[in-house]
């Protein structure tokens, strides 16, 4: 992944702003970064081991930085309207393939209180996931 993502910031012309780092983010994530970003990556992991990443995140941040999260963000109540109905079937793709699921605001931020973060934004996108931006308590 790290050649595809070096060609792809390369054509970017962004490939001298951003240093890429192959890594296990169960035991360690590099320290000193700005910005933090999970993108489709607690939805396939269950709370225990979501917890657990939203931790070592947490370990590499100093108190200025800032942790993105992109995943969808069921709603509190479901609906029958089709960005809705879309998201309940992920729900339970992710649960059947990966033991992973989708959550509402409600419960990323019970996870991120978890890891000692803290929720202090989320603004829906128009193409359907969340930014939920957190910082370190």
């Amino acid at each position: 992944m790290l050649e595809l993502a070096e060609g792809y910031l390369a054509e970017q012309g962004v490939a001298d702003r951003c240093e890429l780092v192959e890594g296990d983010f169960f035991s360690s994530v590099p320290a000193g970064g700005d910005v933090y970003v999970l993108k489709s990556v607690l939805h396939d992991w269950d709370d225990e081991r979501c917890v657990a990443i939203l931790r070592r995140c947490r370990e590499a941040m100093d108190d200025a930085a800032r942790l993105v999260i992109v995943e969808l963000a069921l709603p509190e109540r479901m609906t029958p309207s089709g960005p809705v109905l879309s998201a309940a079937l992920l729900d339970l793709i992710m649960l059947a393939y990966a033991s992973g699921r989708e959550r509402t605001e409600a419960e990323f931020t019970q996870l991120l209180d978890q890891a000692g973060l803290r929720l202090v934004r989320t603004t829906a996108l128009t193409a359907g996931p969340h930014l939920l931006e957190a910082v370190g308590v």
